[in-house]
């Protein structure tokens, strides 16, 4: 199964946001790169993230709202950005960017940049 880029970017979203995720779009050689969740293989993230909980209590059951939350595609049809604000329950916000890579239809790597000791702070982690 193949994707488009706008379906892998509504995907990614949904994921980011809700926690839902499409396990169908990432290729075999995905590869998930984040401070805090630490650099993933495709089998090593689903096991992480395919169970939605962890993710939901750590992240985003302190997130009150994201805004901005704004989508770019790259003119070469291979990359998009997510940037996003969010607010957690303590007044805390972060700032965070999403680099996406696609490559026949498939999402072969999402790199997620912030500032770790901002979120640690904002979720209150260690």
């Amino acid at each position: 199964m193949r994707f488009t880029m706008e379906e892998i970017i509504h995907f990614t979203e949904t994921w980011i946001v809700k926690g839902d995720l499409n396990p169908d779009m990432l290729a075999d050689n995905f590869q998930f790169i984040s401070p805090f969740w630490q650099s993933n293989d495709k089998a090593t993230f689903l096991e992480k993230f395919l169970d939605p909980s962890e993710y939901i209590r750590l992240s985003l059951s302190n997130i009150t709202k994201f805004d901005p939350y704004l989508n770019f595609k790259g003119l070469d049809g291979k990359h998009f950005s997510m940037v996003l604000q969010y607010f957690t329950k303590n007044g805390s916000n972060v700032w965070e960017a999403v680099l996406g890579k696609v490559e026949d239809g498939m999402l072969v790597e999402l790199r997620s940049i912030y500032d770790l000791e901002a979120t640690k702070k904002a979720h209150e982690l260690k």
